[in-house]
């Protein structure tokens, strides 16, 4: 089986941190604080990827 290989590169980039001051903000999957500058961690997701976690059926 094949795997999505995150392309996020720091987390000020990952759909899930939310900035707070200048340089610091808050990882909310994580529930931690965050330096935007830092290395993104493996569970990162791009902030303008699809999110497939609400669709219920893909019809063709």
């Amino acid at each position: 089986m094949a795997t999505l290989k995150s392309c996020v590169s720091a987390c000020r980039y990952c759909r899930y941190y939310t900035p707070l001051g200048q340089r610091g903000g808050m990882c909310n999957l994580l529930s931690v604080g965050v330096k935007s500058g830092w290395k993104a961690c493996s569970l990162s997701i791009p902030s303008f990827s699809p999110s497939w976690e609400n669709i219920d059926h893909i019809h063709n």
